[in-house]
């Protein structure tokens, strides 16, 4: 059985994947001009780094 702070981190890597991912969906929307569902990425984006932020901070100093 995983540890709490094993199961944070990869928490933690699963958002920062779903962000490089919506990035990448973000771009895709630059290129099509889709300005709404670009608005949307970056409001969902944010939400994901702060969640990568809030799981790093909440590991640092275990054996995350």
């Amino acid at each position: 059985m995983a540890q709490p702070h094993e199961m944070l981190a990869e928490l933690r890597e699963d958002n920062a994947t779903l962000v490089a991912s919506m990035r990448s969906m973000h771009d895709l929307c630059d290129e099509y001009g889709d300005v709404a569902t670009a608005s949307l990425m970056e409001n969902w984006i944010d939400e994901g780094e702060k969640r990568v932020w809030f799981l790093f901070e909440t590991l640092r100093g275990t054996n995350g």
